[in-house]
């Protein structure tokens, strides 16, 4: 059965020139309308406890808490809740991290009109939708061994440039304990030294340079 009644929409980014440009998108559509706004977290949260919106389209970046965190305490909330990441971020570990949290859909900010209203549309009827020119990046992470959360930690502070003796001593391990971490994050990485860790991470998400 077609459906009748606009889609309601509640928009967050903490950028007021992007919510403007995304309720313009939105508009377009003749089939969404924006119910209300948030520029930062924990503000979204209240809004749609507050407005139960069909949709939430969600930015990952924001001021108070990060959009996954916004994601996890809107489904603790409301199992239903269905949110659409948003963001500039396109490396493969911030699309898997996004629906790991229990986002349905991402998309770059950049999105058309006619794809946005693709993933509502297919986001209201349960399904999880990635942008068609990120998919393929999705489909890559999900070949690729995770790290674990102290290679995580370890990674970071090589990003940083730290060395193993000071990633040992800010982490509370042992050097030899700290390159083993690093050994394995290589390997896992597919690369053969530290600066092609760096690199690589960047590249695909797994850190970002703030």
């Amino acid at each position: 059965m077609a459906r009748t009644a606009l889609i309601r929409v509640l928009l967050v980014d903490d950028h007021f020139v992007v919510r403007v440009g995304l309720a313009g998108l939105l508009k377009r559509t003749r089939a969404c309308k924006v119910v209300a706004e948030a520029g930062a977290g924990a503000e979204a949260v209240e809004q749609y406890l507050k407005h139960r919106p069909d949709v939430m389209l969600l930015d990952r970046r924001l001021p108070d808490i990060p959009g996954e965190e916004v994601v996890a305490r809107l489904r603790q909330a409301d199992a239903q809740a269905r949110v659409i990441m948003l963001s500039i971020d396109e490396g493969e570990e911030d699309i898997h991290r996004s629906l790991a949290a229990g986002a349905l859909g991402y998309l770059p900010k950049s999105v058309g009109s006619s794809e946005l209203l693709e993933a509502i549309e297919a986001v209201l009827a349960g399904k999880v939708y990635v942008a068609k020119r990120l998919r393929d990046r999705l489909e890559a992470r999900q070949r690729r061994p995770a790290l674990s959360p102290r290679e995580l930690d370890v990674l970071r502070h090589i990003v940083e440039g730290g060395s193993n003796r000071e990633i040992a001593v800010a982490l509370g391990l042992s050097e030899d304990t700290v390159k083993v971490h690093v050994s394995h994050i290589l390997q896992k990485l597919a690369v053969e030294d530290r600066t092609r860790a760096v690199t690589t991470a960047i590249a695909r998400g797994i850190v970002h340079l703030e």
